[in-house]
């Protein structure tokens, strides 16, 4: 029995009330089950998540046999980088009951018991929820999402009370922007690298200084937009679709580790261009991607009434996806045959194909550069 792995804590006594509450169902009685690790390592980029699990099984009730299936995230109490936080949020976040009661056609997945491990792992029992429109999402299923998630953001600016608990996230892109000196200065060291040369040639690597010295006067911007509750990372791997009993379609978000409050428009960012940096929408598509997300994100604000002026939205967006999608990342990891190696498996292509595709998210984000100190100027 391998000791480290919390699967091996798992007993029929701590399942079978999870069970019973995941099928709505108080007779039945867990009677075998299996698990398997969705992710964790390499998978998780930098948040310090210690694994995602699938846990199935079999139930009896009066008789007959019932499949069931459960996820268990685990979490430590802490994450490394600038965001100590991070590990705990999502699981402070379903404790809390906020995701329970999320005000829009977004939704979290229902979180069937949370528990805090005496080693300090802090565990997160959900139920597992199937994408009803597949893998491959079409462009307009991009735009439901990207309502729904106007919904949710207006939702904070026209009456529901934006939650304090002190465990959200609050200046988490200006923090993000901050982390990333040591790969401004890894770039200007390295910018001949053949390696960073593709990803970075010299056209884009001078707008990227240049954008660096103009970073804390579009921070200064956001800040001063109407600020909003955000998931911050809703991008196509944390979105599924679902049918609820009635037909509506929602979206269901998971990953909450980034939650908290930002600007308007900023919650956008990731299901537009981290969607297209991961390959789940084509490279070719990103200018109507922008284009359609955009235009139903401003309609999910107004069906929660939200009736202020749509360039201060487009202002959140574009201002904040130029912060976030263009300063290198992890440049580091191009410099050396084990990095490419770790880059190939976690995005599922080889390193030519990845940089070919983030080298056409750089140009269209510096674009949105130029579109963005237009907009301070008309809005100033």
């Amino acid at each position: 029995m391998d000791a480290g792995n919390p699967i091996q804590r798992i007993d029929q006594v701590t399942l079978t009330p999870l069970v019973q509450r995941a099928l709505d169902n108080a007779t039945v009685e867990v009677t075998d089950w299996e698990s398997g690790l969705i992710s964790g390592g390499a998978g998780s980029m930098g948040i310090d998540t210690s694994g995602v699990y699938r846990v199935s099984g079999h139930g009896r009730d009066q008789g007959r046999t019932v499949p069931w299936s459960l996820i268990l995230k685990v979490a430590a109490s802490s994450a490394h980088g600038g965001d100590p936080d991070a590990g705990a949020r999502e699981w402070h976040a379903y404790q809390s009951g906020l995701l329970g009661d999320l005000p829009s056609g977004l939704m979290a997945p229902r979180c069937l018991g949370t528990v805090a491990q005496p080693d300090g792992a802090l565990w997160t029992w959900l139920e597992e929820i199937s994408d009803a429109d597949g893998l491959q999402w079409p462009l307009a299923r991009y735009g439901l999402a990207a309502r729904h998630l106007g919904q949710f953001n207006g939702a904070y600016l026209t009456g529901q009370s934006l939650p304090s608990w002190p465990w959200l996230s609050a200046g988490w892109l200006r923090s993000w922007v901050a982390q990333r000196a040591p790969e401004i200065a890894a770039l200007r060291q390295h910018r001949e690298h053949p390696v960073v040369r593709l990803l970075y040639p010299d056209s884009i690597t001078d707008d990227v200084l240049q954008l660096w010295e103009e970073r804390n006067t579009f921070l200064d911007a956001l800040d001063q937009l109407p600020q909003t509750l955000c998931h911050l990372d809703a991008f196509r791997r944390n979105l599924l679709a679902r049918r609820a009993p009635d037909g509506r379609d929602q979206t269901v978000a998971i990953d909450w580790a980034f939650m908290g409050q930002a600007a308007l428009g900023e919650e956008l960012v990731p299901l537009v261009l981290a969607s297209v940096a991961f390959f789940a929408v084509d490279l070719t598509e990103l200018q109507e991607l922008d284009q359609i997300a955009f235009r139903n994100y401003l309609e999910g604000l107004q069906d929660a009434n939200w009736r202020g002026d749509p360039k201060i939205v487009r202002l959140g967006y574009v201002a904040a996806a130029a912060l976030r999608y263009t300063f290198p990342i992890s440049l580091n990891l191009l410099l050396d045959a084990s990095g490419v190696a770790w880059l190939e498996q976690v995005f599922g292509r080889p390193i030519g194909e990845a940089v070919d595709c983030w080298v056409g998210v750089h140009q269209f984000t510096l674009g949105l550069v130029d579109e963005a100190r237009a907009l301070l100027g008309a809005l100033q």
